[in-house]
This record gives C-alpha cells, sequence and structure tokens, in this order.
C-alpha cells in the first residue's frame, strides 16, 4: 500500500471543510430547531400573511434567469473553447454573480426598503442560500480543492507520515 502524505495546505483544507460540515450538522440537529442561526433563517422569510406579489421581483428573478440561461448558452455553445474545465470554470463564475446579485437583491428588500418587502413570495431564500452556501458548498469547495494538489510528492511543503 502506497502512502502520499498531504501538504500543509491540504490539511488546513480538510480540516476547515469538517469543521463547517460539523457546524451545519450542529444546526439541523441542536436546540430542538430553535437556534439563532434558524431564527435568522426564518426572518428572511414573510410570514406575517400572504405575502403580497411585487411586479419588481418578477423582473428581477426573470432577468436573473435569463442571464443564466443566455450565460451557460454563451459559454457553452457560442464561446466553446475546447477545455472543459475552463467552460466549468466560467459556468461556476456566472452561478455565483448571479447568486450573490440575487443575495444582494434579497438583503435590499428585507433590510433597506421601508417598509419591508417580501423579496421572492413567502421564501426565507436569503437565509437559505447564505446558511447551505457556507455551511453546504463552502465545506464541499474546500474539499475539492485539497485533491489534486500542484506540489507533488518530495515537495518540501509535505507534512511527514
Amino acid at each position: 500500500m502506497v502512502q502520499v502524505p498531504l501538504t500543509r495546505r491540504q490539511c488546513f483544507l480538510l480540516v476547515s471543510a469538517g469543521s463547517l460540515s460539523h457546524f451545519f450538522l450542529d444546526h439541523l440537529f441542536e436546540e430542538n430547531g430553535h437556534s439563532s442561526m434558524y431564527t435568522w433563517i426564518l426572518s428572511t422569510g414573510w410570514w406575517g400573511s400572504r405575502a403580497p406579489i411585487n411586479p419588481d421581483s418578477v423582473i428581477v428573478v426573470g432577468f436573473f434567469c435569463i442571464c443564466l440561461i443566455c450565460g451557460f448558452i454563451y459559454i457553452n455553445r457560442v464561446k466553446s473553447s475546447k477545455s472543459i474545465t475552463k467552460r466549468s470554470n466560467q459556468s461556476l463564475r456566472l452561478i455565483l454573480i448571479i447568486a450573490s446579485l440575487y443575495c444582494l437583491w434579497c438583503a435590499s428588500q428585507i433590510y433597506l426598503v421601508n417598509p419591508r418587502r417580501a423579496p421572492v413570495g413567502e421564501e426565507a431564500d436569503l437565509g437559505v442560500l447564505v446558511f447551505l452556501g457556507i455551511y453546504f458548498f463552502l465545506p464541499q469547495g474546500l474539499c475539492v480543492m485539497s485533491m489534486n494538489p500542484k506540489d507533488y510528492v518530495g515537495s518540501s511543503g509535505q507534512l511527514p507520515l
């Protein structure tokens, strides 16, 4: 059996991913669902009555969806580079940009507009997206980043076995 040592960077990424994943599981199953994190997530939704239909949100969300679809078509069909890695990175960047803009839209409707408006119906999208982004997708990304290191065996940055 061949043992391959981990670099310091790989160890840091894996420990960080494990810590965030543990925190994710703690919040799912502790305090009978009454933690401050759950309270904040639910506060980003609309619970008073039936949420009014906001024409601005229909236009904004429709625009974001059109940007995603057109962006994917442009990346994968119009400007199709031969490298699948390059297209994947561009697609991920597009998703992150649109998700960030959507979070800004939700935050502006919840925290900046007076009186507060429901960003998108009765959904708690902002809280859910932030929670999942930090405690689910970030750890997965850290695990992926720890794979395929640029430093190979024999590098000085490796930890001893």
